[in-house]
């Protein structure tokens, strides 16, 4: 248990690098501010600290020069947090809706609902599913080794099922609490989701919040944190809710304004599956398009972990194919294969419905709300943004579909439920983050009644 020791630190220097150098603190309401330095610590000190192992603990054999590090940094970033403390504004009483200790309160209960599952989840399985022990957690085994079986992490001679060509974010960084821990504890990689889905739901609210308000925010959050198969992958511990929660926060502080953050968590998402380098490309290209004034600064804060990617992939993974390298022979005859397209598309409907829990489906949510308050025009463009990046995401997907030489019948049925949980919550914030904020109309009614009252007294 230890390990989980390792994890919690992780999250807190990430925290204390947000909060010293970005300027979120000073967001409004306060704690929307606070949930956003925590989503974004969370992902991004996992991120760092992924990174720093694998610089000194994998690539230079010194495990415990990564640790001297994190620890010499969150000791100076400590002391920078403290002596350079500064007020973060409250939210207006004016402003705040009744409703809002209500909805508060019913996302609070969603979670702790959630946990619980999850927690019988974990006993039942602390193994995780397939993928979590057959790819993430034996990559982290060999990582964590002291014997110098790094290399097997990537070796050709794992396998194909293995994955040996995908980055190692999730790996290194439960590799890195079992190397600092001296122990392999099933509950390392548990906690790992587990701290992963709850920044997502922060990221959600806090940034759903400063985008749209507080009323919006809360529920943006509810409806991912019941969402039924964004729950059922947490305690699989597979890559895909974390690279589910760099997805969603690449795009929210791109839509906030906060470029390098956006590109930093953009390039993360590279470091954790392949499918994130595929983001990284296509939300690089959006930005370049949709919001060129930021394309810079966006790639900047993207660069140093897509540097890590590439050095992987060209360096040490180059041995290694790809789904998409092993599907290139005989692609042209599947590319002309109608009855291909049929195949996938009917599996991408069946698992839009599958989404559903009996008469329950996540979408509802963002249904109703977009029809009681409309999507706002002046946020067309984010919403462009947004929407442009993930249905060329999700085109992404389906074509690997159709040109892969697998059997595209088991692909699809072995895989889809996840690339959706991906870019689900991504999609769902994004259409949250486009209605009309109800603080806003609920001002306009009272400026207008307030009218009404003084022409009555006059």
């Amino acid at each position: 248990m230890t390990g989980l020791i390792w994890v919690l630190e992780a999250v807190l220097l990430g925290c204390l690098l947000v909060y010293r150098w970005t300027d979120l603190r000073t967001v409004q309401p306060a704690w929307a501010a606070w949930l956003l330095i925590f989503g974004a610590g969370a992902a991004g000190g996992i991120g760092v600290t992924s990174c720093l192992f694998f610089v000194c603990g994998v690539l230079l054999g010194s495990p415990l020069a990564a640790l001297v590090l994190e620890l010499a940094a969150m000791a100076w970033l400590g002391y920078e947090c403290l002596r350079r403390r500064a007020p973060v504004a409250q939210t207006s009483a004016e402003t705040r809706p009744v409703a809002l200790p209500w909805i508060a309160g019913g996302l609070l209960l969603a979670l702790g609902i959630a946990t619980a599952a999850m927690a019988i989840a974990w006993d039942l399985n602390a193994q995780g599913n397939w993928d979590a022990w057959a790819i993430w957690n034996l990559r982290a085994r060999f990582l964590a080794s002291p014997a110098g079986l790094a290399e097997r992490a990537w070796s050709p001679v794992l396998g194909s099922f293995t994955h040996a060509e995908y980055p190692l974010l999730i790996s290194a960084f439960v590799g890195r609490a079992w190397a600092f821990s001296h122990s392999v504890s099933t509950a390392v990689p548990a906690a790992t989701s587990y701290v992963f889905f709850l920044a997502l739901i922060a990221l959600a609210a806090g940034g759903v919040t400063v985008l749209r308000g507080p009323t919006l925010g809360l529920l943006a959050a509810l409806s991912l944190a019941s969402a039924p198969p964004l729950l059922r992958e947490v305690p699989a511990q597979y890559a895909d809710v974390p690279l589910a929660a760099y997805i969603a926060g690449a795009i929210l502080f791109a839509l906030l304004d906060r470029p390098i953050l956006a590109g930093i968590l953009a390039g993360f998402a590279a470091w954790t599956k392949d499918e994130g380098l595929l983001f990284l490309l296509l939300f690089l290209a959006a930005t370049a398009i949709f919001r060129r004034r930021t394309a810079l600064a966006t790639c900047a804060g993207a660069l140093p972990a897509a540097a890590f990617v590439a050095a992987f992939k060209l360096l040490l993974a180059r041995g290694n194919g790809s789904l998409l390298s092993s599907s290139l022979p005989g692609a042209s005859h599947r590319i002309f294969d109608v009855s291909r397209y049929g195949t996938a598309l009917a599996a991408f409907g069946r698992e839009f419905i599958g989404m559903a829990s009996g008469w329950y489906h996540p979408i509802l949510p963002l249904a109703i709300l977009a029809v009681a308050l409309r999507f706002e025009r002046e946020r067309r463009r984010d919403m462009a943004f947004s929407f442009a990046i993930l249905a060329a995401l999700l085109l992404g997907y389906f074509g690997i579909y159709i040109l892969t030489a697998n059997d595209i019948v088991w692909q699809l049925q072995t895989s889809l439920s996840r690339l959706l949980v991906q870019v689900w919550p991504a999609l769902i914030l994004a259409g949250f983050a486009g209605l009309h904020a109800p603080e806003a109309a609920a001002i306009v009614t009272r400026v207008a009644e307030s009218r009404v009252r003084r022409k009555a007294r006059a």
